[in-house]
């Protein structure tokens, strides 16, 4: 187990640009990290170079660069859109596309599993069976192209949205739907799970109960806290999620993968030249995080 992170660790400014990947890796790199996570969510900004015809090219160029560092790609995280909503546009035509770009850019980076949300169809209302089957159906074709390619579907847990309007459900932000979506595949050495904290903590917080469901499901995680009220990407322990706790869950469960940040958000605000401080700090973090989980694990072995 390592400690890893989203390449947007660093990417976040003031306003809606941000800085590109390659600052982030060699930000990281700099400051100790050897393992990341190639957030392919930059495919959404219209300038990127995953929407013209060297998006091949800038994949094999990021690979480069990370391979200089001495940096490996543990996971992605595809790109996304409402699926339910925007089916048939063009905006739907594009994503899909830079959706099968990047579960294809995952495996030319050696990552092991490509992230992504499942979908709720909204005017079924509460009927979440449809919204199952619906993204059976969807995800059966981007899985075609994973197994192809060598890269795994982990399918992450949401959360409600509408906290603070009318109740909307939302598909697998209930851990036990997301399990029954993951199995309904039958194909577990390509569908698994990943759990993400901050989303859970939205959903009650209940970590170790929810990954003991999960159980050999997960594949990859999303370290990220916040106050239990909005989906914030903050610095583990900046929020109000108690971490030795959910680090014991992953150790009951024997979890062999790596602790990967998402907290792109934390240092949104800091100016460029103090980015830096972010990747440095977010190491020492990982490193508690790791000792509760080796904690964890030896408490576990001496009751046995």
């Amino acid at each position: 187990m390592e400690i890893s992170t989203s390449t947007n660790i660093c990417a976040f400014q003031r306003g809606r640009e941000r800085l590109p990947v390659e600052f982030s890796i060699e930000t990281c790199a700099k400051a100790g990290y050897r393992v990341l996570d190639m957030n392919f969510c930059i495919c959404m900004n219209p300038d990127s170079p995953m929407r013209t015809d060297q998006w091949k090219e800038y994949v094999q160029s990021i690979g480069e660069l990370a391979a200089s560092y001495g940096i490996r790609f543990n996971q992605s995280h595809l790109p996304y859109y409402d699926v339910d909503k925007e089916k048939g546009s063009e905006k739907a035509e594009i994503m899909e596309t830079l959706i099968t770009r990047s579960i294809i850019g995952s495996s030319m980076l050696g990552a092991k599993w490509a992230v992504t949300h499942p979908f709720t169809v909204y005017d079924a209302a509460q009927n979440m069976r449809m919204s199952r089957e619906a993204n059976l159906h969807y995800y059966s074709k981007h899985l075609e192209t994973a197994e192809k390619y060598g890269v795994g579907i982990a399918l992450e847990n949401d959360f409600e949205y509408n906290r603070h309007q009318p109740m909307q459900r939302i598909y697998c932000a209930s851990a036990y739907e997301l399990i029954d979506l993951c199995d309904a595949f039958h194909n577990p050495d390509h569908v698994g799970i990943c759990y993400d904290f901050g989303h859970g903590n939205l959903t009650g917080g209940f970590h170790r109960q929810n990954l003991h469901a999960i159980g050999s499901r997960l594949k990859a995680v999303h370290i990220q806290d916040n106050h239990g009220e909005t989906d914030e990407h903050l610095m583990p322990f900046y929020g109000s999620i108690d971490w030795q706790d959910a680090m014991a869950g992953l150790a009951d469960i024997d979890f062999q993968g790596d602790l990967t940040f998402e907290i792109q958000e934390w240092g949104r605000y800091l100016p460029k030249e103090m980015k830096h401080t972010i990747a440095e700090h977010s190491l020492v973090i990982g490193q508690k995080l790791l000792e509760y989980v080796e904690l964890a694990r030896n408490n576990r072995y001496q009751l046995q």
